[in-house]
């Protein structure tokens, strides 16, 4: 047996104890890993925090920096010309953009992605690239499940995806605090509206010969029914679709929300609340067929723009925001 002197024996626990501190970072860092996602019939599994992330849609790039990734983040794309939340505005900044449309695959590889997520279908397709595609070109993928969800997509939902993204990039405890700090408020309008009755509301998603609604399978439905809202199409088992001027005469919604993104015919618009929004007040209050609806005669609408509307963090915003136009006696109005 080989006995050491005191002073070694310290010396190697000191040695040892050093050799730990350093690996600690590394350890922690890996921590959660491997990590298996299983994502609208995809699964990908991580061995490491992808480094160099792209975010194809406001409210994927809105719900990284929610969750404290922008040095994760080599860039973010298709914000148009909207407007990130000011919660996000000072990360957003630290961010490349790299483009005001939906990133190319060019793009991409330019980029050097290792992680592309869509908030919403149109950021992977046949016209520019499948989720196969980037995965052959080494790219990891995620789409918010919204996008290829069959069923009612609801508040339960999105906080499931903050913390499968939360867990791709091994920070869990972000992912835990962020979907407390969201359930909070949301519990905050419940009881601020507590015993309200809820009123009609019509989700306009443009159209002028045939209207486009927004269905019962979305967030944006859902978050209409947290203000103290009814969708009058919640009924209708799909995220977007086309209904008719009759139908909502016959429904008479109390509320018009008027939802819009940061394009039209997939071009950029200099200024979507006027172009957009406003406009699609002007072209509901000149339409004879709904001219008596009660939303129409009193004026009541209230403009939600994508990146409230499609689910991320910010669709809280939109929640407070229709509670208190919903229902302004409940706040003190």
């Amino acid at each position: 047996m080989i006995k050491l002197h005191a002073h070694h024996r310290a010396g190697i626990a000191s040695a040892l104890a050093l050799s730990l501190l350093v690996a600690a970072p590394a350890i922690a860092q890996q921590a959660g890993f491997p990590y298996t996602d299983e994502n609208c019939g995809v699964t990908t599994t991580y061995e490491a925090a992808p480094e160099r992330a792209v975010t194809l849609s406001n409210n994927a790039t809105e719900l990284m920096l929610a969750l404290g990734l922008k040095d994760r983040m080599a860039g973010t794309s298709y914000m148009a010309n909207l407007t990130i939340s000011p919660d996000y505005a000072d990360a957003y900044a630290e961010v490349p953009i790299i483009a005001p449309l939906v990133a190319t695959t060019e793009e991409l590889i330019e980029a050097e992605a290792d992680f592309v997520y869509a908030g919403y279908p149109d950021g992977f397709s046949e016209s520019r690239h499948t989720r196969d595609q980037l995965h052959d070109l080494g790219m990891k993928t995620r789409l918010n499940t919204e996008g290829c969800n069959l069923g009612p997509f609801g508040f339960a939902e999105l906080f499931a995806e903050i913390g499968s993204v939360a867990s791709i990039f091994g920070v869990p405890d972000r992912g835990a605090a962020l979907i407390e700090e969201l359930s909070g408020r949301l519990d905050a309008v419940t009881r601020d509206l507590e015993g309200v009755e809820p009123i009609s509301v019509f989700i306009y998603n443009g159209g002028d010969t045939t209207p486009n609604a927004v269905l019962g399978h979305t967030l944006l439905s859902q978050a209409v029914a947290a203000a103290g809202g009814e969708n009058i199409f919640a009924d209708v088992a799909n995220r977007y679709g086309q209904v008719s001027w009759e139908q909502i005469a016959e429904r008479e919604p109390e509320f018009i929300v008027v939802f819009y993104s940061g394009t039209a015919s997939g071009q950029i618009v200099a200024d979507p609340d006027t172009e957009l929004g406003q406009a699609r007040i002007d072209l509901l209050k000149a339409t004879p067929a709904i001219s008596e609806v009660p939303a129409i005669r009193n004026e009541r609408f209230i403009l939600v723009d994508s990146v409230k509307g499609q689910p991320g963090p910010s669709t809280l915003d939109a929640v407070e925001a229709m509670a208190r136009a919903f229902h302004p006696d409940a706040f003190g109005a």
